[in-house]
């Protein structure tokens, strides 16, 4: 097991809300909610779009925002984190997704960054399974993208929980 990230819809008001994980499991046990999971590649995604860890979030940074939400509403040292991005920044996002060649950051991949940088999951010692992370960076990119394209079409906001 390991921290994984899932983004799920969220109307713009129910963003002010305050969040704990417990919460935010049981929002996700209803069966129709549409969640979008990137398991444990949210770091290593961040990284690859903006050459900084997920624990350093860029702010107003489209492609940060992209993995780890617009605002921070989980608190300071915690366990997981719970973000919120509202509707009108979804569709931002999901344009900046959408103008992204992602072939050329994944020309750009260098295993050793991202071990200097220790950036979650530990897999970079692994050279043997270098495409296999490379396809798992573009899968999940991918999911994420078109989660968002559906999310801004709808006019939802989005949930960050990174646990």
């Amino acid at each position: 097991m390991g921290m994984c990230a899932n983004y799920q819809p969220m109307a713009d008001g129910d963003l002010e809300k305050r969040f704990g994980l417990d919460d935010v499991e049981e929002l996700q046990e209803n069966e129709e909610l549409e969640i979008c999971d990137i398991d444990k590649m949210w770091d290593a995604l961040h990284f690859l779009l903006t050459g900084r860890s997920a624990e350093e979030p860029i702010e107003g940074n489209l492609l940060s925002e992209a993995i780890v939400g617009q605002r921070n509403l989980s608190g300071k040292d915690v366990d997981e984190w719970i973000a919120g991005t509202t509707a009108d920044r979804v569709k931002e996002i999901a344009q900046a997704l959408q103008e992204i060649d992602f072939e050329t950051y994944l020309a750009s991949f260098d295993r050793s960054a991202f071990s200097r940088n220790r950036i979650y999951p530990d897999i970079w010692e692994y050279e043997e399974e270098e495409e296999e992370i490379k396809e798992d960076l573009q899968i999940s990119f991918e999911t994420l993208k078109a989660f968002y394209e559906k999310m801004a079409a709808r006019g939802s906001a989005v949930l960050v929980s990174i646990y």
